[in-house]
């Protein structure tokens, strides 16, 4: 972009950060650099570009440059103190933070993770108290809020967590304001129409319908906003309900079709209702049903694969803004358990990776089954996941679908996870059929590949699969 001064260029290659674009970020801060190699806010914008790519040493050499040329750079201080974090390095990590402090004692965000540092060691009291701390700097921060009410179910402490979340509505994309209803507050609703607004990602909406049920049992009517991939799941799954797969943006003119409600409560409000004590969270075998004719085509496909356990792979989870790099593993690190006798793997990635399956083929001689058609569809997506023996994934949606499914599902879990995997434990309170299997080290996947497989070994050997609900 000739013609543009550094500062401008600057404000650009942030613009396609925003965008969630870190190639052509990248290309917009190495161009500056070119120029102008003392820029230390360049910098420190390609190593945010390149932290979210997976590049994290080069990302931790741009922090440092970036400090080096402006030692008082409080901003590249925290944005170093997290990537330290990500590169099992805490003590250093909370150095650096604190340091960013020090430097801009209002720095609110720096404060806040100051206390998500302290819960990787186990202080959960030390965090939350740094987490009221940043609230006193910045108390109308949904963000802030939001990463505290993540600390606290983290712990179990649900009550005070789902509380806690309720304040995600002070942030900017909260869908706030859509319909002028009055809010459902848990009163019984015999008489009454009750709207669920739809407001979360693809595995949270399959997690939180779990709460469906006991709220229908609270009487009336409900009509419930959902992804449009999981609206046919749905309504198959819960015929009590009146389900909607399409949003707009305001005005939403599709809710004429369901006039009259009464009544609105957002997705996320739902647990503070039904799940603030670990016992009230059920035991099911399943929630949600998936065709049964699908079903019987995906097994007689997979009876065609041959003798032994047919397991469903998904190994790439999140985006650059949810730390893919973190929850994503290569799938040559995957060989010790694609590899064993009496298995055959089947890809359920909803994203393309033909490419990566091919190399992995050519170089190693090992094939992950896949089928082209059921990216981004659900129903059959569903239908192949019920069809499974097991299903091994990383912390991603196809964690959520399993579960809600009643499939057994490992998870490979890492060493900071989301707050739905808990700190600590093998167990999901929402899945029962789910078994987690935690990361130590974060990045070091090896020791956790090697437990999976002297499960995968265990389960290969017995004779016959009556045995499985309990292993799973």
């Amino acid at each position: 972009m000739p013609g543009l001064d550094v500062k401008t260029h600057n404000r650009i290659g942030i613009v396609w950060l925003d965008l969630d674009d870190c190639a052509r970020a990248e290309t917009c801060f190495r161009s500056i650099l070119a120029k102008d190699d003392t820029y230390a806010y360049a910098w420190c914008n390609l190593g945010i570009a390149l932290q979210r790519k997976g590049d994290l040493e080069e990302a931790l050499t741009c922090f440092q440059r970036a400090l080096e040329l402006k030692p008082d750079f409080a901003e590249a201080m925290h944005n170093c103190g997290l990537l330290l974090r990500d590169l099992g390095r805490p003590a250093e990590a909370l150095e650096m933070l604190e340091r960013a402090l020090s430097l801009k004692p209002g720095f609110a965000l720096a404060q806040a993770n100051i206390g998500v540092v302290l819960q990787d060691f186990g202080k959960l009291d030390d965090a939350i108290a740094a987490l009221d701390r940043a609230l006193e700097l910045e108390p109308e921060s949904g963000d802030i809020h939001l990463t505290k009410a993540h600390l606290l179910l983290s712990a179990r402490r649900f009550r005070e967590g789902w509380e806690e979340q309720e304040y995600r509505r002070l942030a900017p994309e909260f869908p706030s304001d859509r319909f002028s209803l009055p809010e459902w507050k848990g009163e019984d609703l015999a008489g009454k129409n009750l709207l669920v607004c739809a407001e979360q990602g693809i595995g949270d909406e399959i997690m939180l319908a779990s709460c469906f049920p006991d709220l229908f049992a609270r009487g009336g009517r409900c009509v419930i906003e959902c992804d449009p991939r999981l609206e046919t799941l749905y309504r198959r799954s819960f015929p009590q309900a009146e389900f909607a797969g399409k949003r707009f943006k305001n005005p939403d003119i599709w809710l004429e079709a369901f006039r009259p409600i009464d009544l609105q409560i957002p997705l996320g409000s739902l647990p503070r209702f039904f799940r603030n004590e670990i016992c009230e969270f059920p035991r099911h075998s399943g929630y949600l049903t998936a065709d049964p004719q699908r079903i019987g085509r995906w097994k007689e496909r997979l009876a065609a694969l041959g003798p032994g356990l047919k397991i469903g792979l998904s190994w790439r989870g999140g985006t650059s803004r949810t730390n893919a790099y973190l929850r994503s593993i290569p799938l040559e690190i995957l060989l010790p358990i694609l590899q064993m006798p009496d298995t055959h793997f089947v890809n359920i990635q909803y994203t393309d990776c033909r490419a990566e399956l091919d190399l992995l083929h050519s170089r190693h001689g090992t094939r992950i089954h896949s089928w082209r058609w059921l990216e981004n569809d659900f129903e059959e997506t569903a239908a192949l996941v019920a069809s499974l023996d097991l299903v091994i994934s990383v912390c991603t949606a196809v964690v959520h679908l399993a579960g809600a499914l009643g499939v057994p599902v490992w998870v490979l879990v890492p060493s900071s996870p989301g707050w739905r995997y808990g700190r600590e434990g093998s167990r999901m309170p929402w899945y029962p059929a789910a078994r987690l299997f935690r990361q130590e080290k974060p990045l070091h996947w090896e020791p956790v590949i090697a437990e999976i497989g002297k499960e995968l070994a265990r389960l290969t050997n017995v004779s016959s699969l009556m045995n499985f609900a309990e292993i799973g």
